[in-house]
């Protein structure tokens, strides 16, 4: 028996044919584009403008090939900056696009049993993520509190932990390297906690008992590998095609200074040297797992660093900081101070975006960007600023025009900086105002100061009292920023 097909039938059936495969690869096509990218935010701990060789550092006293290849492969920034001098503030402004200030931490750091800072209403980076469909995670180097009361332990479950901020997991150090905890917290509970004992021993690096919870102890010399680990262990749960936001925190190169077994000797600027090592490293690892699983092409990786280099000043006493400047790193580059002033060195730091084929390589952008700034770009970025009201990162200010055209100009708002005294400094078209320290002063230090920063990098000349209208100006801006969030005063260009 045989099938005669007309000739109208045939014509039909070709045309829905076409309709299918012309429908395939349009849907095809639609998936590709709205295909989310990846995001890990790198952050190294008291890593200075000069410690990298693509920032000035000779490679015959350190080697850093990964942050080099990112650079190279991606826009690298010069005038970068964190909104503080020290740790918290800038975790803070990280997390929430908001400058730390405006809460009740005016200066100084969240201290070993102080309570979260965060309030938890508040949305985070993070949560704006997981409302983008992201699977969250932050692992490191956390130093925003824990639990709604100043606290003796961290026993039992925490209440808020940073899985209470929009973070589906997290394995984190308390403070910091060596701080008085000693050991991680996986969620809201301390990682492999046997029983409620505690039994107090040793001393940290800043002189205070261990807590001695019994739990495993941290190895501060494994702490890089412990935290590479987790973080691709993580990854490594997720579906494929789930896209994901790791907030990857690392503990070096903050003191105590002890690079891993695998670094330890390799530099020529001593400890120091293979501690800022054991960072490319740990970016290399985390890059190497992304190629290998075959999403390196849709991850966008941002590197920078919480606060200037920190530079020991201690009597008779050569720190491996010391050694290292001693041998000629540079690890703030050429800038003024270091981790806790007001001075730029406190302030500058490297800043790297980089998403293969989506940026432009090897690009040079010398626009005036900032961690607090993480958070808008994000939103731009990958949401298209979509889910965010007026009150979410009110002092984040999107780069995505910098990244996308980094030859182009693009003027950020005034941007305010606070050291580790509360000092504010607000930086704004091309000048850097710092306010008086205190009505009583007789310091020159600590009078009210005035930088050219494009003819006097190196602030060494105040110029407060010839430049009276912009001192009125910046004074006006900086008023106008304490009472109001960013946002309501200026808009992005």
């Amino acid at each position: 028996m045989f099938i005669i097909f007309s000739k109208s039938s045939i014509q039909r059936s070709i045309k829905l044919y076409l309709i299918i495969i012309v429908s395939f690869f349009s849907n095809s096509l639609i998936f590709a584009q709205s295909k989310k990218p990846n995001v890990i935010v790198f952050i190294a701990d008291d890593f200075g403008y000069g410690s990298t060789n693509i920032y000035g550092a000779q490679e015959a006293l350190i080697k850093t090939p990964n942050v080099n290849k990112l650079a190279k492969e991606g826009v690298k920034f010069t005038n970068a900056y964190t909104t503080g001098s020290v740790c918290t503030p800038t975790r803070y402004a990280l997390m929430t696009g908001q400058y730390s200030w405006r809460t009740k931490l005016k200066k100084g750091v969240v201290n070993m049993n102080d309570p979260a800072l965060i309030d938890v209403k508040r949305k985070t980076l993070p949560k704006y993520m997981q409302s983008l469909g992201y699977k969250t995670a932050m692992v490191g180097k956390w130093h925003l509190g824990f639990k709604e009361k100043k606290f003796n332990n961290l026993l039992g479950n925490i209440y808020p932990a940073p899985t209470d901020y929009g973070l589906d997991y997290s394995f984190a150090l308390p403070n910091n390297l060596d701080d008085g905890h000693k050991v991680y917290i996986e969620n809201n509970k301390i990682y492999g906690l046997r029983s409620d004992k505690i039994s107090p021993y040793g001393k940290s690096f800043y002189g205070k008992q261990y807590k001695g919870y019994d739990a495993p102890q941290r190895v501060t010399e494994q702490v890089t590998d412990d935290l590479t680990n987790k973080s691709i262990e993580w990854m490594k749960s997720l579906d494929k095609d789930q896209p994901f936001f790791l907030y990857y925190a690392a503990a070096a190169v903050h003191h105590p200074i002890v690079p891993s077994p695998q670094m330890r000797g390799k530099s020529n600027a001593g400890a120091y040297g293979d501690f800022i090592q054991d960072i490319d490293r740990s970016l290399g690892d985390l890059i190497a797992f992304l190629e290998e699983r075959g999403i390196r092409e849709n991850t966008i990786i941002i590197f920078a660093s919480d606060n200037g280099g920190d530079i020991p000043r201690k009597k008779n006493l050569v720190m491996p900081e010391n050694f290292a400047i001693n041998n000629g790193l540079q690890i703030n580059g050429d800038y003024k101070g270091d981790k806790h002033t007001i001075w730029d060195g406190g302030f500058r730091i490297p800043f790297i975006v980089n998403h293969p084929k989506k940026i432009k390589e090897n690009k040079i952008s010398e626009t005036t960007v900032s961690t607090v700034d993480i958070y808008g770009f994000l939103a731009d970025y990958v949401g298209n600023d979509k889910g965010l009201d007026l009150e979410d990162a009110p002092d984040s200010y999107s780069f995505k025009k910098a990244v996308l055209k980094p030859n182009q100009f693009y003027e950020r708002p005034p941007l305010v900086h606070r050291d580790a005294q509360g000092r504010k400094a607000i930086r704004f078209e091309g000048w850097k105002f710092i306010e008086e320290k205190n009505k009583d002063t007789k310091k020159k230090m600590n009078t009210e100061m005035l930088f050219s920063l494009t003819k006097d990098k190196k602030e060494s000349t105040n110029l407060a009292k010839t430049e009276k209208a912009v001192v009125n100006k910046a004074k006006n801006y900086l008023s106008k920023i304490i009472e109001k969030p960013s946002k309501e005063i200026w808009k992005n260009n």
